[in-house]
């Protein structure tokens, strides 16, 4: 194979390629991308075999062929390359890459013929959303997505196609962000998507107005002009999400976001570092967070001065790292929580438009 190329092109193709690359693996393909020279053009995959990306390079090809790249090793080279031309030719083990300017490196690779295909897409299910909705409902599930190996069926986020709405949901088994808009297709069914595959999305739509969604198989798919970006779906069975949330939270809170934010950073100051547990008092007006740690003797008792709230006095505990992440990811200025009573799971109701959104966040028994 021997190809001509500039490093803008490839600069700009491994910056996708390699946000699929795990350095710690058992199988040591996917720290390589895949290389394919043709007249049809030159196509780059790499896969760490849950998700992968194929892109192409604009580049002139003086001979066919195929080969690895090592993926960590080509980053080190193409940043200290000049800019310009870069030609690429690889013999045998070897790959040989020259800049315009002379620089060149000699490295070596590993045969090719084992790494994985691009597994097939067969445009079975089609799901059209607009770009801006699916970035901000992805931002909006990411950090309530479960990250414990024990437990994969947590380990991504459910589309769940149902007769007239889709729903789009994460927990952790404490959290829960569940997010439901229209359903405009025909697909029905439920599919888990990784977060490794959600987490690269948004970056790699940039430029796009409209995302298209394929589930193929076991696999999802999305285009950006020539790149195909990819995943495979989490074969389990998502738990029953609806049973958990309440169908009546009769006490309701409203406060504003900034200063919700900032007295549970202040409440968090003397937590407990092993429960990390804050308290949320309510009685009619009168609202405000507190925190003790009784070992180091240390308490913090932080008012919400804009809270409005008319019912029965109670306290609830929360951990205070879950309510922050809820607060800093609600979409509104002002903050509508509703309650049971201190056992039972707080609902969060923000008003988006096109859309219903709602958090769970299940409290703590307050150890103070």
């Amino acid at each position: 194979m021997n190809i001509s190329t500039t490093k803008k092109e490839l600069q700009q193709a491994f910056s996708k390629l390699s946000k699929t690359t795990q350095i710690k693996s058992q199988n040591p393909l996917v720290n390589y991308t895949y290389i394919s020279s043709s007249p049809a053009g030159v196509v780059l995959h790499s896969t760490d075999m849950e998700v992968g990306v194929k892109t192409n390079i604009n580049a002139s090809v003086n001979s066919a062929g195929e080969c690895l790249f090592p993926t960590s090793e080509m980053n080190d080279i193409i940043s200290v390359l000049g800019e310009g031309r870069v030609d690429i030719e690889v013999s045998g083990p070897h790959i040989n890459i020259k800049s315009e300017k002379g620089l060149s490196f000699d490295i070596s690779t590993v045969p090719f013929q084992d790494y994985p295909d691009i597994p097939e897409n067969n445009h079975d299910n089609l799901f059209c959303i607009d770009t801006t909705d699916l970035k901000d409902i992805i931002a909006s599930l990411l950090y309530a997505i479960n990250s414990e190996p024990t437990k994969p069926a947590l380990n991504g986020a459910c589309l769940n196609f149902l007769d007239s709405n889709v729903d789009f949901v994460a927990t952790d088994g404490h959290r829960l962000v569940k997010i439901s808009k229209q359903n405009t297709t025909n697909i029905k069914g439920s599919f888990i998507i990784p977060k490794k595959f959600l987490s690269i999305l948004s970056a790699f739509l940039e430029g796009q107005s409209e995302t298209n969604l394929i589930l193929s198989g076991n696999y999802i798919f999305t285009n950006n002009n020539n790149d195909v970006f990819y995943s495979k779906i989490i074969d389990e069975k998502y738990p029953s999400y609806n049973a958990v949330i309440p169908e009546e939270n009769p006490l309701t809170l409203t406060a504003d976001k900034s200063e919700m934010l900032n007295n549970i950073k202040a409440a968090s100051i003397a937590a407990n570092k092993n429960t990390n547990q804050i308290s949320l008092h309510l009685s009619e007006g009168r609202v405000f967070f507190k925190s003790v740690n009784q070992p180091e003797s240390k308490t913090v008792h932080a008012p919400l001065k804009s809270a409005k709230y008319a019912g029965e006095d109670f306290s609830i505990g929360f951990n205070a790292t879950y309510l922050k992440e809820a607060v800093s990811k609600y979409p509104n200025d002002e903050i509508v929580f509703t309650f049971k009573d201190s056992l039972s799971a707080t609902l969060f109701l923000p008003k988006v438009s096109n859309q219903k959104t709602t958090i769970l966040l299940m409290p703590v028994r307050i150890n103070e």
